[in-house]
């Protein structure tokens, strides 16, 4: 069987079972939708049931295979058993449609290509896919892993972990690419169904094309996946607004809550529902959905940590893995404001960059001059707000569909300027493009790794050369026997090693760990019950770990290390 079957074949599975519970969810509701819209809504909302059977099915450690599939395919039938009756939206008008699709389609393309291609994105290949990787291990959450990304709450990794458990590593970040290719076709049917075409298709090739959400939605990351069902929220609330079915407030409490199992940050969208047209939020049907999906990821780490909101407010839930002061230093490390060059040109301070287009924003407060360009603006200001702590560009868009929007409506009737910024954005956003403007370590994509996806080129060979650290993978597997921890300064690619890998900054043990390196105290190490190091060369203590601890080198390659303590 050729590699990539699997590896298609855990990621389809896994947007077809969400596809199939969302439509089911629909249908029970009888909620009214058009044609194109509620298959889009219905994947969105079906992602947000999936993943919360699958993390009710790790609480118990029976999340196998067979349980996974058994469940996929009961809902996958059912769905196809019935059939609703659909109007369409309006029309896009031609010139604009076949523009949207001039410029769709060979992104998508090429983002494709690069979702299917081996996983190397720093924090896919590492804590996020690490995560997965000891849940499929187990069939459930690992209770003995408490590092500060181990208790985020992981409704994407329940995701990942169906997609995984079919075709690894790529399968899961191809799920993360079927969020990144519902985005704008949401923000097409939103401009569609509410009287902003042009602007529809000009804000969905700006949230497509932008360089860092491109990067972002082939990885196994969720900023993209939040800033789609974020956006879903929003759109079935303007829906609720003309139709006042309460059934559509089930849909929106269901995917705000499931923006937080994605990501705590996306539950400062709940401020933005009396802006965008919910004047009483506090409704039952609403807040019934909601806490449903928030609440068992709070009972998870109160009874796993004694902390609900872990590895955050330990200064209010003391307990034994985290402490106030490595969370200050953490989020400390964090909250800087590279600039707007930075963020929309350079990418050298931040890693990645939104395009340069973005730096037109400011004309966005024009659409403030209709009821749906304030609420646009009141959703883009109010998901800004997590970027006060963490301004790295992907989190800032989760903001961009609204902001982009925004814009398009600001500028819709200035003749031809929406069809030229969106052109521009499309070819200055291309990876070839980017290289002649943007610093060359920005974390972009830079090509379309055609044969890497096809496993023409071994994934052995391609990792090698490419994910700093997978070079040691055969000898760690090799020279640490298992249940042995090795202690890294920074994150490594713990998806691809089946090793227990202690990092500095993530948790008590490390930063204890890290306190005796410094102070070369080996015993205090091994005290710890850690007796290997990983360490780069690029590491500030590299030399004088070479220097002042007694250790043997068990194995080298591309600047890692590995030792073990005598």
């Amino acid at each position: 069987m050729p590699p990539v079957i699997p590896i298609l074949f855990g990621a389809a599975f896994t947007v077809a079972s969400a596809t199939a519970a969302g439509t089911l969810l629909l249908r029970r509701l009888r909620v009214t939708l058009a044609r194109g819209e509620a298959t889009l809504l219905a994947f969105v909302c079906g992602s947000a049931c999936i993943s919360m059977a699958v993390f009710l099915l790790c609480l118990v450690h029976a999340a196998r295979p067979a349980v996974l599939l058994g469940g996929g395919a009961a809902a996958i039938c059912w769905a196809l058993r019935g059939k609703t009756r659909r109007k369409p939206l309006p029309a896009i008008p031609r010139m604009w449609f076949a523009l949207f699709l001039l410029i769709f389609i060979p992104f998508f393309v090429m983002y494709f290509f690069n979702a299917l291609a081996p996983e190397i994105s720093p924090d896919g290949s590492g804590y996020h896919l690490g995560n997965v990787l000891r849940m499929w291990h187990r069939g459930g959450f690992d209770w003995g892993n408490r590092t500060l990304y181990a208790e985020l709450s992981q409704g994407m990794e329940m995701l990942f972990l169906v997609a995984f458990t079919f075709g690894r590593h790529s399968a899961a970040a191809l799920v993360h690419f079927a969020f990144l290719t519902a985005l704008p076709l949401l923000i097409l049917c939103y401009g569609r169904r509410f009287g902003y075409p042009q602007a529809g298709v000009f804000a969905a090739v700006l949230t497509f094309a932008s360089p860092v959400a491109g990067i972002d939605g082939i990885s196994a990351y969720n900023d993209v996946a939040v800033a789609t069902v974020i956006f879903a929220a929003f759109y079935l609330l303007q829906v609720w607004d003309e139709k006042r079915d309460s059934n559509l407030l089930i849909l929106i409490g269901l995917l705000v809550g499931f923006g937080y199992g994605l990501k705590y940050t996306a539950i400062v969208f709940l401020a933005a529902l009396p802006l965008c047209g919910l004047r009483k939020p506090i409704q039952l049907k609403l807040a019934i959905p909601l806490a449903v999906m928030i609440l068992p990821w709070m009972a998870r780490n109160w009874i796993w940590i004694g902390n609900p909101v872990a590895p955050f407010f330990n200064r209010w839930f003391p307990n034994p893995y985290f402490d106030a002061a490595m969370e200050h230093e953490y989020i400390s490390g964090l909250a800087h404001f590279p600039g707007f060059a930075q963020l929309t040109i350079y990418g050298r301070a931040a890693p990645g960059i939104l395009g340069p287009v973005f730096l037109l924003a400011p004309f966005a407060l024009l659409a403030l001059r209709s009821r749906q360009g304030r609420r646009l603006l009141a959703a883009a200001a109010v998901m800004a707000l997590p970027t006060v702590v963490n301004c790295e560009p992907r989190f800032w868009i989760a903001s961009v569909p609204f902001l982009a929007l925004a814009m398009g409506i600001a500028m819709e009737n200035s003749p031809g300027v929406l069809p030229a910024l969106a052109v521009f954005h499309a070819v200055v956003s291309w990876p070839a493009v980017l290289g002649f403007y943007c610093d060359p370590a920005a974390w972009r994509l830079a090509r379309m790794p055609v044969r890497a996806a096809l496993r023409i080129t071994p994934e052995a060979e391609f990792l090698t050369r490419r994910l700093p650290g997978y070079a040691l993978k055969p000898a760690i597997e090799r020279e640490v026997p298992p249940g042995q921890k090795i202690f890294s300064i920074a994150g490594r690619p713990e998806a691809y090693i089946d090793r227990d890998i202690v990092v500095g900054y993530e948790s008590k043990l490390g930063n204890a760990a890290w306190d005796a390196l410094a102070a070369h105290d080996a015993a205090k190490l091994k005290a710890l019950g850690i007796r290997y190091l990983w360490i780069d060369d690029a590491d500030p203590c590299a030399d004088s770990l070479k220097n002042h601890m007694k250790s043997t080198e068990i194995a080298h390659g591309h600047g890692n290390n590995l030792y073990r303590l005598e």
